[in-house]
């Protein structure tokens, strides 16, 4: 089975590379997360992780409910 998860980082050159975000995107909440990124189905989503332009952020995080820490990079992936 798989899911998307969204992380957050801390840009370069920030010496912190620790990982300061990470939610995956519960089953009932996916489609809406793939639509907001053009995406009709998890087989669309590209290999790795993507980085989200601020909007996309913005717009997942809303989502999700959680609030957007304007610090952090952001990006999505898909795992199994």
């Amino acid at each position: 089975m798989s899911f998307l998860v969204i992380s957050g980082f801390f840009p370069e050159p920030n010496p912190d590379n620790a990982l300061q975000y990470e939610r995956t995107v519960p089953s009932f909440l996916e489609s809406a997360v793939l639509i907001t990124m053009g995406w009709t189905s998890t087989t669309e989503v590209p290999m790795g992780e993507i980085d989200l332009t601020q909007d996309q952020a913005l717009a997942v995080l809303a989502i999700l409910n959680d609030p957007i820490n304007d610090d952090l990079d952001y990006s999505i992936g898909l795992f199994s």
